[in-house]
C-alpha cells in the first residue's frame, strides 16, 4: 500500500444533501484551457485538460500516447526488454510530469505482455478522451462544491488488458490516491459513465481526506478501512442516484460482520498489510468476503453520521478514524 490508498472500486447506500448542484451552477466560473499534441501517427489527441472551479485548479492528463508509443516499439521489436522500454516511455515521463518520484514498476503501474489488446484497448480508450474527460470534469466539480480542496491532478492510464479482475469484476477501472493533490485511475474501454464519475468522486475525497489527516504513510488497518469508509459515503451524497455495485456498501451479513469485526479487534492497529488485503480480497479461512474493508468502514461512517447528523462533511472528513469509530455503534472496537 506504501504511500496510497487502494480503491479497486465502490458503491452507494441512501444519504442525500441538498446541496447537489445543478449544471448551469457548476459551470459558472469555470475556465478551461485545453492543450492538443500530435503523435507518430498524425492523430490529434488532447493530452491535458484544465479547468478550475472557485480558484481550485484541475489538471486531467492522460498517458495513452505513452503507453501507445510502448506497445508498438515492442509490436516492432519482440525481442526487447519490455520493463525497460516501459520504464523509458510510460514510467519516465509519468515521474516527470507528476513529480511522483517514487513510482516503480509494479506499484502500480506495469508493462502489459499482451501487447495487441494494448495498443488496440488504448486506441478505443483515446476516441473517447473528450467524454472520459467530462464525466471526470463533472465529478470532479460536484464534489469541489461540496468539500473543497487543494489543486487536483488526474492522470489516467488504460489497464492492462491482462488484469480480468479489475476489467471482470472491479467495473473496468481501479483509482489510486498519492497524497492531496495526485488521484491516479486506470481504465478499460468497457467502464461505463456512472463508474468513472463515481470513483473520480471517491479518489477526490481521499485528497481532502489526506489534506486534513496527512498521508497514510503511518495508518494503520483501522484508519485505512475509516478512510475508505468516509470516501464511500462521500461519494453516495455526490451522486446518490448511481448504482455502479451495490456490494461495496451492502452491509455485511452478521455473520460476516462478526468475524470482521473479530478481525479488527485483534488486528485493527496493526500496521500488517497482509492483513488488510484479506479484508480487501476476502479470506475464505476465516470466512472474510472481499470488499469487508470498504462494507465495514462504510458502515461505520454511516453509524457515526446517523448519531451525529447536524455535523458537516468537512467536519467528519477531518476527524481522525478513532473518534468516528467511537461515535458509532462500533466503539467496543476502541475496547
Amino acid at each position: 500500500m506504501r504511500r496510497l490508498i487502494r480503491l479497486s472500486i465502490l458503491l452507494l447506500l441512501v444519504f442525500f444533501i441538498s446541496g447537489c448542484i445543478d449544471d448551469e451552477e457548476q459551470n459558472k466560473g469555470i475556465q478551461e484551457e485545453k492543450h492538443e499534441i500530435v503523435d507518430d501517427n498524425n492523430t490529434s489527441t488532447e493530452t491535458t485538460y484544465h479547468f478550475s472551479y472557485k480558484g481550485q485548479e484541475f489538471k486531467i492528463i492522460s498517458f495513452f500516447d505513452e503507453v501507445l508509443k510502448y506497445a508498438r516499439t515492442i509490436s516492432e521489436n519482440p525481442e526487447l526488454d519490455k520493463k525497460a522500454i516501459y520504464t523509458e516511455y510510460v514510467l519516465e515521463p509519468f515521474k516527470e510530469q507528476s513529480s511522483l518520484s517514487d513510482i516503480t514498476l509494479g506499484d502500480p503501474l506495469s508493462p502489459s505482455w499482451e501487447i495487441e489488446q494494448l495498443e488496440k484497448k488504448t486506441n478505443e480508450l483515446l476516441e473517447n478522451q473528450e467524454e472520459i474527460n467530462k464525466w471526470i470534469e463533472e465529478a470532479l466539480l460536484k464534489s469541489a462544491e461540496l468539500l473543497p480542496g487543494e489543486d487536483t491532478n488526474v492522470y489516467i492510464f488504460p489497464v492492462n488488458p491482462e488484469e480480468w479482475h479489475v476489467i471482470n469484476t472491479a467495473g473496468g477501472l481501479s483509482g489510486l490516491t498519492y497524497s492531496e493533490n495526485d488521484i491516479l485511475l486506470r481504465i478499460d474501454p468497457s467502464v461505463s459513465e456512472e463508474m468513472v464519475k463515481y470513483a473520480a468522486a471517491h479518489e477526490y475525497h481521499h485528497t481532502v481526506n489526506f489534506l486534513h489527516d496527512s498521508i497514510p504513510i503511518e495508518y494503520n488497518i483501522l484508519d485505512l478501512i475509516i478512510t475508505e469508509g468516509k470516501a464511500e459515503f462521500f461519494t453516495t451524497i455526490v451522486y446518490p442516484e448511481i448504482r455502479v455495485g451495490a456490494f461495496w456498501t451492502e452491509p455485511l451479513s452478521k455473520d460476516a460482520e462478526a468475524k470482521v469485526l473479530e478481525e479488527l479487534s485483534v488486528n485493527g492497529e496493526s500496521m500488517d498489510f497482509i492483513i488488510y488485503n484479506n479484508l480487501n480480497y476476502g479470506n475464505s479461512r476465516k470466512d472474510i468476503p472481499r470488499w469487508s474493508n470498504y462494507k465495514i468502514g462504510y458502515q461505520i461512517t454511516e453509524s457515526f453520521i446517523e448519531n451525529n447528523p447536524d455535523i458537516s462533511i468537512l467536519e467528519w472528513t477531518k476527524m481522525y478514524s478513532k473518534i468516528i469509530i467511537k461515535g458509532s455503534k462500533y466503539s467496543n472496537l476502541l475496547q
